[in-house]
């Protein structure tokens, strides 16, 4: 993508706003098809940021051919998207022959599900409740169980678990937390999250609150940093994404859980789907997890009082 846009003969300065529009994530998705399409189009010999929509047509097909599903299809019609200049007075996302074709992928192809099923919660929950007590967890057993925690009574991310930072956790007993970093479902037309924790007296062990504090008072004496999860081995660096996947995937072995199946990112399912199931108002589940389905119609006429999203957890806990 930088090479194209220097092509432009764009300022530097120009050309970096514009790749800020993307994070690096994003970038990384995107740069796979960008190259597939320069070395397209070197083969049949056509400029690659402008062309014929007959191309573009050839190149997606050549995708599906290859095995390339929905969502490949439509990360690379965003990234064409990006690049190309418009077709026919419109993007290529927008082109209806484009969407036509995608919309062919997915009738003939369409999109699998990562489980078809779900763990229980209650597991997870069973092992925090037969661990030691909080002071008496080494720090390792204290940060998975954190990050458990966090994991089911939020249904968050693991991205928006990570961006946690310290400066940002205001409150005593409902521990009000706001991410102010940006997120892979960040936009301009959408709050950053804000997550609320609520201390739960039926079970001290499965206390959300109770947990953090004693994480923030054990980290306390090595912590040179406001991110909030620190690595449980000297040197203590702060963690990511990615450290924090692995971190619940453990916590899934200890549960004895099949991991060969199940990753860290099933937090979320099994957070939701044991919601679901204790009853929870399905808006109030969408609201929890930050789902953007219907969004600008859920922000404006189903976001709930802190009281109504503490029930979420308070649901999720229960064994």
């Amino acid at each position: 993508m930088r090479n194209l846009l220097n092509k432009s003969d764009l300022p530097a300065n120009v050309t970096e706003l514009l790749l800020s529009s993307c994070s690096d994530s994003t970038w990384k998705q995107y740069n796979v098809y960008i190259k597939k399409w320069s070395l397209f189009c070197s083969s049949v010999h056509i400029n690659n940021i402008s062309c014929n929509i007959n191309y573009v047509l050839v190149f997606l097909t050549n995708l599906y051919t290859d095995g390339v599903g929905y969502s490949g299809l439509n990360t690379a019609r965003s990234a064409l998207s990006l690049v190309l200049s418009p077709i026919d007075g419109m993007s290529i996302g927008k082109h209806p022959l484009v969407i036509r074709l995608i919309k062919a992928v997915w009738r003939s192809r369409p999109p699998k599900p990562r489980y078809n099923s779900v763990w229980d919660a209650s597991v997870v929950l069973e092992c925090f409740k037969n661990w030691p007590c909080n002071e008496n967890l080494d720090l390792k057993q204290l940060s998975l169980k954190l990050v458990g925690l966090l994991a089911l009574v939020t249904a968050q991310r693991v991205q928006t678990l990570s961006k946690i930072k310290l400066s940002n956790i205001k409150g005593v007993l409902i521990k009000e937390t706001f991410i102010d970093e940006m997120l892979k479902t960040s936009a301009s037309s959408r709050k950053q999250p804000c997550l609320y924790l609520k201390p739960y007296s039926l079970d001290s062990k499965l206390c959300i609150v109770m947990v953090l504090d004693e994480f923030i008072k054990r980290t306390a004496v090595f912590r040179a940093t406001d991110n909030l999860f620190l690595s449980f081995s000297s040197p203590h660096n702060p963690v990511g994404s990615e450290t924090l996947s692995r971190w619940l995937k453990s916590l899934l072995r200890i549960c004895k859980i099949d991991t060969d199946v199940y990753k860290g990112h099933s937090f979320r399912h099994a957070s939701t789907s044991k919601a679901s199931s204790k009853g929870v108002d399905v808006n109030l589940i969408f609201s929890s997890a930050g789902w953007t389905e219907n969004s600008s119609v859920f922000a404006r006429f189903y976001e709930k009082p802190i009281d109504n999203r503490n029930t979420y957890a308070e649901k999720v806990l229960e064994c």
